[in-house]
């Protein structure tokens, strides 16, 4: 029997409520996940999103299956947890590979940094003091109860296979341990989670190998992997139709999955992108795009992006971004070029007040600690736009730049 996600989490902390494995029930609430690969991993059991009407569902056998998982395991013996070494810059392909032990060391060193930042002596010369392993294990002077409940906002981000593994974790003087019967389950769920992966990333039509995480594209009973190739022989790109139309206009009357993402151009189209600003539409985004342009600073990084933001008329006449972007590229222009003293890194700008007319940055230097503030107006900010503005309206395709003579 098909169950919504609701039911799926109720079932399970049910079923789960005496297992001596700590569960979150709540990750079967996380839907918008089906994206990557259609399913959530929960012990070594893959559930699949089934859509239907808009609308997830879990098969019930397998949130009992996924149950059983915990509940029958033994989880007395100990057995040693080999852990990698920490590495600042890990790269992108560590990340792409499902790694229960790599987490657990990124957990240990976000816990010791922001221990560390929120000190009293994070202007201390011994900037790396973070790093050092301590007698018990934990970097930084971690103690182990600051360990589990760092980040205690964001418990997701403290899941892995559905369950939290850091109130299992015990120092035994010289090695971390776990139980052996967990350990088995967690690296179960490494290769269940690793072959979705794998499998999201073939084009269901031509069978083409593409990027992990691209390519997957929004039908009405999930999400289907299409290559560029075979999305543009299905859907047809857009050509700036509705150019100048108010969005309450096509919300509801003309449907954006018809087309490609007009971002990333390899996708099917889940909704119109809009100016808030305006209310103008921009074009047809896929659920990623669409997630991607809330990013801010670096949403504007990305290419053909402040073009897109340009496709609303009022913005590209004004020569202008919507308001949210103009506060994103003022903070950019800071941040090349304050700096605290003669320090050359970069500053961080963490925060920004507005009242009458004028916004109030709040920067830092990330190697000293040191914090400052630096006043600009709106006409200020505007002017920085208008020069952002023209500079991406000199890479539009078509447009005759000139040559010096």
């Amino acid at each position: 029997m098909l169950i919504s996600p609701e039911l799926a989490r109720t079932t399970l902390a049910d079923l789960t409520q005496d297992c001596r494995i700590p569960v979150l029930p709540d990750v079967l609430l996380r839907t918008k996940r089906f994206r990557f690969n259609g399913h959530i991993v929960i012990g070594d059991v893959a559930l699949r999103g089934y859509k239907d009407k808009a609308r997830w569902r879990y098969d019930d056998r397998d949130v009992q299956r996924a149950a059983r998982a915990f509940t029958e395991l033994q989880p007395d013996e100990l057995a040693v947890v080999d852990l990698p070494a920490y590495s600042d810059e890990p790269g992108l392909r560590h990340w792409e590979t499902p790694d229960w032990r790599r987490t657990l060391v990124s957990w240990m060193y976000d816990a010791a940094f922001m221990k560390r930042y929120r000190s009293e002596d994070r202007n201390s010369a011994d900037g790396d003091s973070w790093k050092r392993l301590g007698d018990n294990g934990l970097p930084g002077g971690l103690t182990m109860a600051e360990f589990i409940q760092a980040r205690p906002s964001t418990p997701f981000m403290q899941t892995i296979a559905g369950s939290l593994p850091k109130e299992l974790l015990s120092w035994s003087g010289t090695d971390w341990q776990l139980p052996r019967a967990y350990i088995n389950l967690l690296d179960g769920w490494e290769r269940v989670l690793a072959d979705l992966n794998q499998r999201a990333r073939i084009c269901s039509t031509c069978r083409a190998e593409g990027p992990p995480g691209e390519w997957r594209t929004p039908t009405t009973t999930g999400y289907v992997t299409l290559c560029p190739a075979c999305s543009g022989t299905t859907y047809q790109p857009y050509a700036g139709g509705l150019r100048g139309v108010q969005y309450s206009n096509v919300r509801r009357t003309t449907r954006a999955d018809g087309y490609l993402c007009r971002l990333c151009k390899s996708t099917r189209a889940f909704t119109w992108d809009h100016c808030h600003d305006h209310g103008l539409v921009r074009g047809p985004v896929c659920a990623s795009c669409n997630t991607f342009e809330g990013k801010g600073a670096r949403f504007l990084e990305g290419e053909g992006t402040v073009l897109h933001l340009l496709e609303c008329t009022s913005c590209r006449q004004q020569q202008t971004l919507p308001r949210r972007y103009r506060t994103e590229i003022a903070a950019a222009h800071l941040r090349e070029t304050e700096r605290h003293g003669r320090c050359r890194s970069r500053p961080r700008v963490y925060d920004n007040d507005f009242h009458h007319g004028t916004h109030t940055f709040h920067l830092c230097c990330p190697s000293h600690g040191t914090r400052w503030t630096k006043k600009m107006t709106t006409a200020e900010i505007h002017d920085l736009a208008r020069i952002f503005v023209t500079a991406a309206l000199t890479e539009e395709p078509g447009t005759t730049k000139e040559v010096s003579p």
